[in-house]
């Protein structure tokens, strides 16, 4: 499975549920499901499908009451992405459950509660692992984004996504939207870590992170900086002949200055954001396909960081706060996004949301060039 962008449902989950997560940009949605309600979450499923929605279903019930629900029904269904199984330790129950996915997902926790650990872990598979984001207040989820990107996680599950019937819950379902985007651009390439050939972990003064030589000899370079200033990053190899270098991030995937220097190869990154993804290619096909990517999606990024800023604004006026210059911000943000200026718009929304505490303060450094 290919770094899921997760939510967690309730058991009760509903049509309009999915079509949320998938307006969301979710790509996975966690159902749970039991001897009750087993024909609703595969009756579920079969309308997904007959939509034509693409999204991946895991679904998640205790190991016990697994063995009394009629896993073959399961057996033909397209959208069935795993199993998330509490207390799973009989291998052949394992089997059973892997034979009903194509690509024979089964995830397990060990605890009374599931995601008690903060991951969500294959442990009859192997040591990987998705990240369990809680979702309780908008301006803390980018550092348990960051944080769970740079330990290693395979896959990012939000506990929830709320809804929009009160402020709160409006400003979070937008900021789940806007990370949601991020995380899908980092997607092809994030999913290509367990195929390296070498790692090396970085730790500075100015930054935190991880350096991966992939079998196709791209080299990928993730990692959070501790202040905005420009850095020189030494990454400790040389890179690859005909090689370039990128920072793959929006509005656009920027090129980077590069010198191989001994046995050293120094990239130079003026504007470094919350976490940075550095990409060495000589694949130039790739490249494309990775600018089509981007392009493809900075509508998406634009839209949702619109949106996150105007209810960020919304609530922080209902609370009695006041800050100088915000309409003005607000009302040149809503013009670029008017005139379908995707790039300026989500500059100017992202260093609002920065402004007003729901983003960290790199995201004020952002200009057209990285």
């Amino acid at each position: 499975m290919r770094f899921p962008v997760a939510v967690a449902l309730k058991r009760e989950a509903s049509l309009d549920e999915i079509e949320r997560a998938i307006q969301h940009w979710l790509d996975t949605v966690i159902v749970p499901v039991d001897p009750n309600n087993w024909r609703k979450t595969l009756n579920l499923m079969n309308l997904v499908s007959e939509s034509g929605w693409q999204v991946g279903f895991v679904l998640w019930a205790e190991g016990a009451k697994v063995k009394n629900m009629p896993l073959h029904k399961f057996a033909n269904q397209a959208l069935l992405a795993g199993w998330l199984i509490q207390d799973v330790r009989d291998p052949l129950l394992i089997a059973m459950l892997r034979a009903t996915t194509e690509v024979g997902n089964v995830w397990s926790w060990q605890k009374l509660e599931p995601f008690a650990t903060g991951t969500l872990s294959p442990k009859p598979d192997g040591g990987n692992w998705w990240a369990w984001i809680s979702v309780n207040e908008p301006e803390s989820l980018e550092t348990q984004i960051a944080n769970a990107l740079l330990e290693g996680a395979e896959g990012i599950c939000f506990s929830s996504l709320p809804s929009e019937v009160d402020l709160k819950g409006k400003e979070l379902a937008k900021a789940i939207g806007f990370f949601a985007v991020h995380l899908r651009l980092w997607k092809p390439l994030l999913s290509q870590r367990k195929k390296f050939s070498e790692a090396w972990e970085i730790r500075t003064k100015e930054i935190e992170g991880w350096i991966w030589i992939l079998e196709n000899k791209d080299s990928l370079c993730l990692f959070k900086t501790l202040s905005p200033s420009p850095l020189a990053i030494k990454l400790p190899f040389v890179a690859e002949e005909g090689a370039r270098c990128y920072s793959v991030r929006f509005p656009a995937l920027f090129r980077l200055p590069m010198q191989r220097k001994g046995e050293f190869t120094i990239v130079k990154l003026n504007n470094p954001q919350w976490v940075n993804l550095i990409w060495l290619t000589g694949d130039l096909e790739q490249v494309q396909g990775m600018h089509y990517h981007t392009n493809e999606l900075t509508p998406k990024a634009m839209q949702f960081s619109v949106q996150w800023a105007l209810a960020r604004r919304e609530r922080f006026t209902c609370e009695g706060k006041q800050r100088s210059n915000l309409d003005a911000q607000i009302w040149s943000m809503l013009k670029e996004a008017k005139q379908r200026n995707f790039s300026r718009g989500y500059l100017t929304a992202c260093q609002i949301l920065s402004s007003l505490g729901a983003l960290s303060s790199t995201w004020t450094s952002f200009t057209q060039q990285p």
